[in-house]
Protein backbone atom coordinates (compact mmCIF):
# COMPACT_ATOMS: atom_id res chain seq x y z
CA UNK A 1 0.00 0.00 0.00
CA UNK A 2 3.10 2.52 0.73
CA UNK A 3 4.20 1.56 -2.46
CA UNK A 4 1.18 2.38 -4.01
CA UNK A 5 0.83 5.60 -2.93
CA UNK A 6 4.49 6.40 -3.45
CA UNK A 7 3.71 5.78 -6.76
CA UNK A 8 0.95 7.89 -7.12
CA UNK A 9 2.70 10.72 -5.10
CA UNK A 10 5.45 10.76 -7.57
CA UNK A 11 3.42 10.53 -10.94
CA UNK A 12 1.42 13.44 -10.08
CA UNK A 13 5.07 15.60 -9.11
CA UNK A 14 6.25 14.36 -12.67
CA UNK A 15 2.93 15.80 -13.94
CA UNK A 16 3.09 18.88 -12.36
CA UNK A 17 6.74 19.28 -13.08
CA UNK A 18 6.04 18.76 -16.43
CA UNK A 19 3.21 21.22 -16.66
CA UNK A 20 5.42 23.69 -14.71
CA UNK A 21 8.11 22.99 -17.86
CA UNK A 22 5.83 24.92 -20.42
CA UNK A 23 3.65 27.78 -19.03
CA UNK A 24 1.38 30.40 -21.32
CA UNK A 25 2.32 33.78 -21.23
CA UNK A 26 -0.75 36.44 -20.84
CA UNK A 27 1.29 38.75 -23.47
CA UNK A 28 3.99 38.25 -25.73
CA UNK A 29 5.52 41.08 -26.69
CA UNK A 30 7.57 41.06 -30.26
CA UNK A 31 9.95 43.78 -31.19
CA UNK A 32 9.90 44.20 -35.19
CA UNK A 33 12.27 46.53 -36.97
CA UNK A 34 9.58 48.06 -38.96
CA UNK A 35 6.18 48.74 -38.67
CA UNK A 36 3.50 46.54 -40.91
CA UNK A 37 2.13 49.03 -44.26
CA UNK A 38 -1.52 47.02 -44.88
CA UNK A 39 -3.46 44.61 -43.14
CA UNK A 40 -4.96 43.57 -46.06
CA UNK A 41 -3.61 40.69 -47.37
CA UNK A 42 -4.02 41.60 -51.04
CA UNK A 43 -2.39 44.78 -50.36
CA UNK A 44 0.36 43.99 -48.21
CA UNK A 45 3.59 43.24 -49.64
CA UNK A 46 6.14 43.52 -46.92
CA UNK A 47 7.58 40.80 -44.46
CA UNK A 48 6.39 42.65 -41.65
CA UNK A 49 2.83 43.00 -42.53
CA UNK A 50 2.60 39.22 -43.37
CA UNK A 51 4.21 38.32 -39.62
CA UNK A 52 1.38 40.37 -38.42
CA UNK A 53 -1.41 38.63 -40.69
CA UNK A 54 -0.22 35.10 -40.46
CA UNK A 55 -2.33 34.99 -36.88
CA UNK A 56 -5.20 37.08 -38.29
CA UNK A 57 -5.66 35.08 -41.45
CA UNK A 58 -5.91 31.61 -42.97
CA UNK A 59 -5.73 29.84 -46.69
CA UNK A 60 -6.87 26.29 -47.58
CA UNK A 61 -4.70 24.75 -47.58
CA UNK A 62 -0.33 25.54 -46.86
CA UNK A 63 3.20 24.17 -47.09
CA UNK A 64 4.84 23.34 -43.76
CA UNK A 65 7.70 25.10 -43.17
CA UNK A 66 9.94 21.92 -42.10
CA UNK A 67 8.70 18.92 -44.50
CA UNK A 68 7.83 21.35 -47.26
CA UNK A 69 4.03 19.51 -47.79
CA UNK A 70 1.05 20.47 -48.06
CA UNK A 71 -1.00 20.29 -44.59
CA UNK A 72 -4.92 21.12 -44.40
CA UNK A 73 -5.94 24.24 -42.86
CA UNK A 74 -9.73 25.40 -44.01
CA UNK A 75 -9.69 22.69 -46.23
CA UNK A 76 -10.06 19.18 -44.59
CA UNK A 77 -9.37 17.97 -48.04
CA UNK A 78 -9.27 18.31 -51.58
CA UNK A 79 -9.07 16.86 -54.99
CA UNK A 80 -7.31 17.57 -58.52
CA UNK A 81 -9.55 15.88 -60.34
CA UNK A 82 -7.93 17.44 -63.22
CA UNK A 83 -5.12 19.47 -64.37
CA UNK A 84 -7.37 22.96 -64.03
CA UNK A 85 -9.73 21.51 -61.12
CA UNK A 86 -9.50 21.17 -58.04
CA UNK A 87 -12.57 20.68 -55.35
CA UNK A 88 -12.26 21.73 -51.63
CA UNK A 89 -14.29 20.06 -49.00
CA UNK A 90 -14.42 23.03 -45.52
CA UNK A 91 -13.60 21.91 -42.13
CA UNK A 92 -17.50 22.49 -40.92
CA UNK A 93 -18.10 24.89 -38.12
CA UNK A 94 -15.28 27.51 -38.40
CA UNK A 95 -15.81 31.26 -37.37
CA UNK A 96 -14.45 34.18 -38.75
CA UNK A 97 -13.71 36.71 -36.16
CA UNK A 98 -16.97 38.79 -36.70
CA UNK A 99 -19.08 35.52 -35.89
CA UNK A 100 -19.79 34.59 -39.35
CA UNK A 101 -19.40 30.93 -39.87
CA UNK A 102 -16.73 29.88 -42.77
CA UNK A 103 -18.71 28.93 -45.95
CA UNK A 104 -18.41 27.83 -49.79
CA UNK A 105 -19.39 31.36 -50.78
CA UNK A 106 -16.58 32.53 -48.57
CA UNK A 107 -13.89 30.96 -50.40
CA UNK A 108 -15.59 32.33 -54.21
CA UNK A 109 -15.83 35.71 -52.59
CA UNK A 110 -12.32 35.62 -51.35
CA UNK A 111 -10.81 34.45 -54.84
CA UNK A 112 -12.65 36.76 -56.97
CA UNK A 113 -11.17 39.58 -54.62
CA UNK A 114 -8.13 38.54 -54.96
CA UNK A 115 -8.32 39.03 -59.03
CA UNK A 116 -9.47 42.01 -59.10
CA UNK A 117 -8.64 45.73 -59.04
CA UNK A 118 -8.22 45.70 -55.03
CA UNK A 119 -5.26 43.16 -55.30
CA UNK A 120 -2.15 43.62 -55.95
CA UNK A 121 -1.97 39.95 -57.23
CA UNK A 122 -4.65 40.58 -59.64
CA UNK A 123 -1.49 39.80 -62.16
CA UNK A 124 0.75 37.61 -60.65
CA UNK A 125 -0.41 34.96 -58.31
CA UNK A 126 -4.38 35.05 -59.00
CA UNK A 127 -3.89 35.05 -62.79
CA UNK A 128 -4.22 31.46 -63.31
CA UNK A 129 -7.51 31.63 -61.86
CA UNK A 130 -10.81 31.04 -64.28
CA UNK A 131 -13.20 34.19 -63.38
CA UNK A 132 -16.10 31.91 -64.58
CA UNK A 133 -14.43 28.47 -62.88
CA UNK A 134 -16.24 28.56 -59.49
CA UNK A 135 -18.91 26.03 -58.35
CA UNK A 136 -20.66 25.42 -55.12
CA UNK A 137 -21.54 22.19 -54.20
CA UNK A 138 -23.35 22.90 -51.43
CA UNK A 139 -22.07 25.00 -47.74
CA UNK A 140 -19.12 23.01 -47.57
CA UNK A 141 -17.65 22.13 -50.92
CA UNK A 142 -16.25 24.14 -53.30
CA UNK A 143 -14.91 23.89 -57.04
CA UNK A 144 -12.33 26.45 -58.22
CA UNK A 145 -10.77 25.76 -61.23
CA UNK A 146 -7.63 27.59 -63.32
CA UNK A 147 -7.59 28.70 -66.70
CA UNK A 148 -4.53 26.49 -67.16
CA UNK A 149 -2.45 24.15 -65.11
CA UNK A 150 -0.41 25.72 -62.43
CA UNK A 151 1.73 23.27 -61.13
CA UNK A 152 2.13 25.70 -57.88
CA UNK A 153 -1.54 26.51 -57.58
CA UNK A 154 -2.10 24.33 -53.84
CA UNK A 155 2.00 25.24 -52.71
CA UNK A 156 1.55 29.34 -53.37
CA UNK A 157 -1.54 29.47 -51.28
CA UNK A 158 1.26 29.46 -48.20
CA UNK A 159 1.33 33.27 -49.42
CA UNK A 160 -1.33 35.74 -47.64
CA UNK A 161 -2.70 36.22 -51.24
CA UNK A 162 -4.74 32.83 -50.98
CA UNK A 163 -6.38 34.45 -47.38
CA UNK A 164 -10.41 33.35 -46.88
CA UNK A 165 -11.73 36.61 -46.62
CA UNK A 166 -15.77 36.73 -45.16
CA UNK A 167 -17.72 38.88 -47.59
CA UNK A 168 -19.61 40.91 -44.43
CA UNK A 169 -16.40 41.90 -42.80
CA UNK A 170 -14.65 43.56 -45.94
CA UNK A 171 -17.26 45.44 -46.84
CA UNK A 172 -18.72 46.78 -43.44
CA UNK A 173 -15.27 47.84 -43.34
CA UNK A 174 -14.89 49.49 -46.71
CA UNK A 175 -11.52 51.30 -47.46
CA UNK A 176 -11.08 50.92 -43.48
CA UNK A 177 -10.44 47.22 -44.20
CA UNK A 178 -6.67 47.39 -44.54
CA UNK A 179 -6.74 48.34 -40.60
CA UNK A 180 -9.36 46.29 -39.71
CA UNK A 181 -8.96 42.79 -40.82
CA UNK A 182 -11.21 40.09 -39.61
CA UNK A 183 -9.53 36.53 -40.43
CA UNK A 184 -10.64 32.89 -39.05
CA UNK A 185 -6.89 32.73 -37.40
CA UNK A 186 -5.79 32.20 -33.57
CA UNK A 187 -5.69 35.94 -33.23
CA UNK A 188 -8.32 38.32 -33.74
CA UNK A 189 -6.96 42.67 -34.59
CA UNK A 190 -7.39 44.47 -31.86
CA UNK A 191 -5.88 47.75 -32.14
CA UNK A 192 -3.14 49.39 -34.22
CA UNK A 193 -1.20 52.71 -33.73
CA UNK A 194 1.11 53.38 -36.61
CA UNK A 195 4.73 53.86 -35.76
CA UNK A 196 4.22 52.34 -32.24
CA UNK A 197 2.35 49.07 -31.56
CA UNK A 198 -0.14 46.07 -33.11
CA UNK A 199 -2.28 44.41 -30.56
CA UNK A 200 -3.49 41.23 -31.13
CA UNK A 201 -5.47 38.53 -29.17
CA UNK A 202 -6.20 35.06 -28.63
CA UNK A 203 -9.87 34.06 -30.48
CA UNK A 204 -11.92 32.11 -27.96
CA UNK A 205 -13.97 30.66 -31.12
CA UNK A 206 -10.44 29.72 -32.72
CA UNK A 207 -11.33 26.13 -34.76
CA UNK A 208 -7.64 24.70 -34.40
CA UNK A 209 -5.05 24.56 -31.36
CA UNK A 210 -5.61 27.44 -28.84
CA UNK A 211 -2.44 29.77 -28.68
CA UNK A 212 -0.45 29.61 -25.78
CA UNK A 213 0.50 33.70 -26.11
CA UNK A 214 -3.31 35.51 -24.66
CA UNK A 215 -2.16 38.71 -26.54
CA UNK A 216 0.64 39.55 -29.11
CA UNK A 217 2.03 42.61 -29.40
CA UNK A 218 4.15 43.41 -32.21
CA UNK A 219 5.86 46.52 -30.98
CA UNK A 220 8.04 48.95 -34.11
CA UNK A 221 11.78 49.28 -32.75
CA UNK A 222 13.54 50.45 -35.93
CA UNK A 223 16.27 51.13 -34.22
CA UNK A 224 18.79 48.07 -33.80
CA UNK A 225 20.14 48.95 -30.47
CA UNK A 226 16.91 50.27 -29.01
CA UNK A 227 15.61 46.21 -29.51
CA UNK A 228 18.15 45.33 -27.94
CA UNK A 229 18.07 47.35 -25.25
CA UNK A 230 14.32 46.62 -25.13
CA UNK A 231 14.80 42.82 -24.95
CA UNK A 232 18.16 43.17 -22.32
CA UNK A 233 15.81 45.32 -20.03
CA UNK A 234 12.54 43.03 -20.18
CA UNK A 235 10.49 45.53 -21.92
CA UNK A 236 10.19 42.82 -25.02
CA UNK A 237 9.70 39.35 -24.75
CA UNK A 238 11.16 38.30 -28.35
CA UNK A 239 12.77 40.48 -31.22
CA UNK A 240 13.60 39.74 -34.55
CA UNK A 241 16.25 41.14 -36.90
CA UNK A 242 19.43 40.97 -34.18
CA UNK A 243 21.81 42.97 -35.54
CA UNK A 244 24.65 40.86 -36.47
CA UNK A 245 27.09 42.52 -34.21
CA UNK A 246 25.09 42.16 -31.32
CA UNK A 247 24.14 38.41 -31.62
CA UNK A 248 27.96 37.24 -30.72
CA UNK A 249 27.65 39.08 -27.15
CA UNK A 250 24.09 37.81 -26.39
CA UNK A 251 24.86 34.18 -27.04
CA UNK A 252 28.33 34.31 -25.15
CA UNK A 253 26.52 36.56 -22.27
CA UNK A 254 23.77 33.79 -21.77
CA UNK A 255 21.09 36.28 -19.88
CA UNK A 256 18.76 36.43 -23.17
CA UNK A 257 18.35 33.25 -25.86
CA UNK A 258 19.93 33.94 -29.25
CA UNK A 259 19.21 31.73 -32.44
CA UNK A 260 20.28 31.65 -35.40
CA UNK A 261 18.36 30.16 -38.38
CA UNK A 262 17.90 29.85 -41.99
CA UNK A 263 17.70 32.37 -44.33
CA UNK A 264 15.27 33.03 -47.18
CA UNK A 265 15.17 36.45 -47.87
CA UNK A 266 18.14 37.72 -50.46
CA UNK A 267 19.32 41.10 -50.12
CA UNK A 268 19.68 42.71 -53.80
CA UNK A 269 20.77 45.51 -55.39
CA UNK A 270 18.14 46.58 -58.01
CA UNK A 271 18.77 48.52 -60.76
CA UNK A 272 16.66 50.12 -62.91
CA UNK A 273 16.43 48.57 -66.70
CA UNK A 274 14.72 51.24 -68.15
CA UNK A 275 16.50 54.48 -67.33
CA UNK A 276 20.18 55.66 -68.74
CA UNK A 277 23.23 53.95 -68.46
CA UNK A 278 21.26 51.00 -66.42
CA UNK A 279 19.50 50.52 -69.80
CA UNK A 280 22.83 48.95 -71.13
CA UNK A 281 23.09 45.36 -69.44
CA UNK A 282 27.20 45.92 -70.32
CA UNK A 283 26.73 48.85 -67.29
CA UNK A 284 24.65 46.17 -65.08
CA UNK A 285 27.31 43.92 -65.54
CA UNK A 286 30.25 45.82 -64.59
CA UNK A 287 28.80 46.98 -61.58
CA UNK A 288 28.12 43.20 -60.80
CA UNK A 289 31.93 42.82 -61.37
CA UNK A 290 32.65 45.79 -59.14
CA UNK A 291 30.77 44.19 -56.24
CA UNK A 292 32.67 41.79 -53.75
CA UNK A 293 30.26 40.24 -51.98
CA UNK A 294 32.30 37.97 -49.74
CA UNK A 295 33.37 41.26 -47.81
CA UNK A 296 29.88 42.69 -47.71
CA UNK A 297 28.39 40.31 -45.94
CA UNK A 298 31.65 40.40 -43.54
CA UNK A 299 31.22 44.21 -42.98
CA UNK A 300 27.15 44.26 -43.45
CA UNK A 301 26.30 41.10 -41.46
CA UNK A 302 29.19 39.70 -39.79
CA UNK A 303 29.58 36.79 -42.05
CA UNK A 304 25.95 35.93 -40.90
CA UNK A 305 24.88 35.52 -44.35
CA UNK A 306 25.27 33.03 -47.20
CA UNK A 307 26.57 34.65 -50.57
CA UNK A 308 24.48 33.29 -53.77
CA UNK A 309 25.71 32.37 -57.25
CA UNK A 310 22.70 34.55 -58.86
CA UNK A 311 18.76 35.87 -58.03
CA UNK A 312 17.47 32.34 -56.01
CA UNK A 313 18.06 31.58 -52.50
CA UNK A 314 19.16 28.07 -51.75
CA UNK A 315 15.33 27.57 -50.14
CA UNK A 316 14.38 27.10 -53.51
CA UNK A 317 12.86 23.96 -54.82
CA UNK A 318 14.53 24.52 -57.95
CA UNK A 319 18.47 24.16 -58.30
CA UNK A 320 19.74 25.64 -61.45
CA UNK A 321 22.57 24.00 -63.81
CA UNK A 322 25.87 25.54 -64.14
CA UNK A 323 25.34 27.32 -61.06
CA UNK A 324 29.01 29.92 -60.65
CA UNK A 325 29.47 32.82 -58.85
CA UNK A 326 30.20 36.11 -60.70
CA UNK A 327 34.04 36.92 -59.15
CA UNK A 328 34.65 40.34 -57.75
CA UNK A 329 36.97 42.06 -61.04
CA UNK A 330 36.99 45.42 -60.48
CA UNK A 331 39.18 45.40 -63.95
CA UNK A 332 36.58 43.62 -65.71
CA UNK A 333 34.03 46.11 -64.35
CA UNK A 334 36.32 49.33 -65.70
CA UNK A 335 36.36 47.75 -69.20
CA UNK A 336 32.85 47.23 -69.49
CA UNK A 337 31.91 50.78 -68.87
CA UNK A 338 34.98 51.80 -71.26
CA UNK A 339 33.13 49.36 -74.16
CA UNK A 340 29.77 50.80 -73.24
CA UNK A 341 30.97 54.67 -73.22
CA UNK A 342 31.21 55.30 -69.88
CA UNK A 343 35.31 55.36 -69.34
CA UNK A 344 35.07 58.64 -67.40
CA UNK A 345 32.73 57.27 -65.18
CA UNK A 346 29.07 57.93 -64.61
CA UNK A 347 26.85 59.02 -61.59
CA UNK A 348 24.13 57.03 -60.28
CA UNK A 349 21.54 57.01 -57.41
CA UNK A 350 20.74 54.46 -54.98
CA UNK A 351 17.88 54.64 -52.82
CA UNK A 352 17.54 52.62 -48.99
CA UNK A 353 14.89 52.76 -46.50
CA UNK A 354 16.01 53.94 -43.25
CA UNK A 355 17.94 50.37 -41.72
CA UNK A 356 20.91 50.38 -40.73
CA UNK A 357 22.40 47.47 -42.09
CA UNK A 358 20.84 48.80 -45.95
CA UNK A 359 22.92 52.17 -44.40
CA UNK A 360 26.06 50.47 -44.15
CA UNK A 361 25.69 48.19 -47.28
CA UNK A 362 25.02 51.30 -49.50
CA UNK A 363 28.25 52.70 -47.55
CA UNK A 364 30.37 49.77 -48.80
CA UNK A 365 28.67 49.52 -52.39
CA UNK A 366 29.51 52.84 -52.76
CA UNK A 367 32.90 52.59 -52.06
CA UNK A 368 33.25 49.75 -53.94
CA UNK A 369 31.78 51.54 -57.57
CA UNK A 370 33.70 54.85 -56.85
CA UNK A 371 36.63 52.47 -56.73
CA UNK A 372 35.84 51.70 -60.59
CA UNK A 373 34.56 54.95 -61.67
CA UNK A 374 31.00 54.91 -60.62
CA UNK A 375 29.64 57.82 -57.98
CA UNK A 376 26.96 56.71 -56.46
CA UNK A 377 24.13 59.27 -54.69
CA UNK A 378 22.55 57.70 -51.39
CA UNK A 379 19.11 58.93 -50.69
CA UNK A 380 17.64 57.06 -47.56
CA UNK A 381 13.77 57.27 -47.24
CA UNK A 382 11.36 56.07 -44.28
CA UNK A 383 10.10 52.57 -45.30
CA UNK A 384 6.27 53.92 -46.39
CA UNK A 385 7.68 56.25 -48.97
CA UNK A 386 10.18 54.25 -50.41
CA UNK A 387 7.53 51.74 -51.03
CA UNK A 388 5.16 54.18 -52.88
CA UNK A 389 8.12 55.85 -55.05
CA UNK A 390 9.87 53.08 -56.24
CA UNK A 391 6.66 51.82 -58.03
CA UNK A 392 7.12 54.86 -60.39
CA UNK A 393 10.33 54.11 -61.91
CA UNK A 394 12.52 57.20 -60.97
CA UNK A 395 15.27 55.46 -58.99
CA UNK A 396 18.41 54.39 -60.49
CA UNK A 397 19.36 51.52 -58.11
CA UNK A 398 17.82 50.11 -54.86
CA UNK A 399 18.87 48.19 -52.10
CA UNK A 400 15.66 45.81 -51.26
CA UNK A 401 14.68 42.09 -50.33
CA UNK A 402 12.71 39.45 -51.86
CA UNK A 403 11.82 36.31 -50.01
CA UNK A 404 10.92 32.48 -50.24
CA UNK A 405 8.92 32.68 -46.75
CA UNK A 406 5.78 32.69 -48.27
CA UNK A 407 7.04 30.23 -51.29
CA UNK A 408 9.85 27.93 -52.20
CA UNK A 409 8.64 28.16 -55.51
CA UNK A 410 11.12 29.70 -58.64
CA UNK A 411 8.37 30.38 -61.01
CA UNK A 412 6.59 32.26 -58.26
CA UNK A 413 9.66 33.78 -56.53
CA UNK A 414 10.63 35.18 -60.24
CA UNK A 415 7.10 36.21 -61.44
CA UNK A 416 6.99 39.08 -58.81
CA UNK A 417 10.31 39.96 -59.16
CA UNK A 418 10.79 39.98 -62.92
CA UNK A 419 7.47 39.35 -65.07
CA UNK A 420 6.86 42.52 -67.25
CA UNK A 421 3.38 42.43 -65.75
CA UNK A 422 4.43 43.32 -62.33
CA UNK A 423 5.96 46.36 -63.32
CA UNK A 424 4.56 49.18 -60.98
CA UNK A 425 4.03 46.63 -58.46
CA UNK A 426 6.82 44.50 -57.07
CA UNK A 427 9.14 44.48 -60.27
CA UNK A 428 11.59 46.90 -59.10
CA UNK A 429 14.13 46.67 -61.66
CA UNK A 430 11.61 47.17 -64.26
CA UNK A 431 12.64 43.57 -66.21
CA UNK A 432 10.69 43.53 -69.06
CA UNK A 433 11.53 40.76 -71.34
CA UNK A 434 9.63 38.28 -73.61
CA UNK A 435 12.27 35.39 -73.03
CA UNK A 436 11.84 35.77 -69.29
CA UNK A 437 7.93 36.49 -69.53
CA UNK A 438 7.40 33.30 -71.69
CA UNK A 439 9.49 31.00 -69.20
CA UNK A 440 8.01 31.83 -66.10
CA UNK A 441 4.50 31.46 -67.67
CA UNK A 442 5.58 28.20 -68.97
CA UNK A 443 7.11 27.17 -65.53
CA UNK A 444 4.12 28.21 -63.52
CA UNK A 445 1.52 27.02 -66.01
CA UNK A 446 2.92 23.33 -66.18
CA UNK A 447 2.03 20.62 -63.64
CA UNK A 448 5.07 18.56 -65.65
CA UNK A 449 8.53 18.64 -63.60
CA UNK A 450 10.66 18.25 -66.57
CA UNK A 451 9.15 20.97 -68.05
CA UNK A 452 9.12 23.47 -65.31
CA UNK A 453 12.28 22.18 -64.83
CA UNK A 454 13.69 23.65 -68.30
CA UNK A 455 11.90 26.57 -68.21
CA UNK A 456 13.27 27.74 -64.68
CA UNK A 457 16.37 26.91 -66.28
CA UNK A 458 15.88 29.19 -69.17
CA UNK A 459 14.81 32.00 -67.01
CA UNK A 460 18.08 31.48 -64.74
CA UNK A 461 20.23 31.45 -67.77
CA UNK A 462 18.35 34.83 -69.37
CA UNK A 463 18.81 37.11 -65.80
CA UNK A 464 22.34 35.95 -65.96
CA UNK A 465 22.52 37.76 -69.34
CA UNK A 466 20.50 41.21 -68.49
CA UNK A 467 21.47 40.98 -64.78
CA UNK A 468 18.57 43.72 -63.32
CA UNK A 469 19.66 42.65 -59.67
CA UNK A 470 22.70 41.99 -58.03
CA UNK A 471 22.20 39.19 -55.06
CA UNK A 472 24.54 40.58 -52.70
CA UNK A 473 23.71 38.24 -49.14
CA UNK A 474 21.13 35.59 -47.58
CA UNK A 475 21.58 36.54 -44.29
CA UNK A 476 21.33 34.10 -41.06
CA UNK A 477 17.40 34.75 -39.51
CA UNK A 478 18.56 36.11 -36.22
CA UNK A 479 16.17 35.95 -32.95
CA UNK A 480 16.25 36.57 -29.69
CA UNK A 481 13.75 36.34 -26.61
CA UNK A 482 14.14 36.13 -22.82
CA UNK A 483 15.80 32.99 -21.44
CA UNK A 484 12.85 30.78 -20.90
CA UNK A 485 11.07 31.37 -24.02
CA UNK A 486 10.50 28.10 -25.26
CA UNK A 487 10.30 27.70 -28.86
CA UNK A 488 12.26 30.14 -31.19
CA UNK A 489 14.39 26.44 -32.08
CA UNK A 490 11.71 25.35 -34.15
CA UNK A 491 11.50 28.74 -36.32
CA UNK A 492 11.50 27.60 -40.12
CA UNK A 493 9.87 30.20 -41.84
CA UNK A 494 11.97 32.82 -41.87
CA UNK A 495 10.23 35.98 -40.31
CA UNK A 496 6.69 34.56 -40.87
CA UNK A 497 6.35 32.48 -37.96
CA UNK A 498 3.56 31.66 -35.76
CA UNK A 499 4.36 32.93 -32.31
CA UNK A 500 1.43 31.03 -30.61
CA UNK A 501 3.35 28.01 -29.92
CA UNK A 502 6.05 29.98 -27.57
CA UNK A 503 5.77 29.29 -24.29
CA UNK A 504 7.46 29.77 -21.27
CA UNK A 505 9.86 27.37 -19.75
Amino acid sequence: MKLRKFALALAALLALGAAACAADLDTLRVGMINDAKSLDPLKAVDTISFAVLKHINEPLVTVDGKTKQLVPVLAEKWEITDPLTYKFYLKKGVKFHNGEELTADDVVYSFKRAMSKESVYAKSKAKYIDPNGFEVIDRYTVVVKTTTPFGGFLESMKHPWASIFNKKAVEDAGDDYFRRPVGTGPYKFDKWIKGEKCELSAFDGYHGEKPHAKKIVFLVMSDDSSRVIALETGKADMIYSVPSSDFDRLESEGRVKAVKGTGHNIIYLGMNTQKGALADPRVRLAIDYAIDKDAYTHVVYQDKAAVLDGPLPFSSSFTPEGSKRLPCDPDKARALLKEAGYEKGLTLNLWIESNQNYINGATVLQSMLGNVGINVKIITLESGVFDDRVTTGEQDMIISTWGMQTNRDAGQFWLSLFHSHSIGSTNWSLTKDETIDKNIELGNASVDPETRRQAFQAVWDRLGELRPFVSLAVPNELYAGRKDLKGMEDFCDGRLNYLGNLTIE
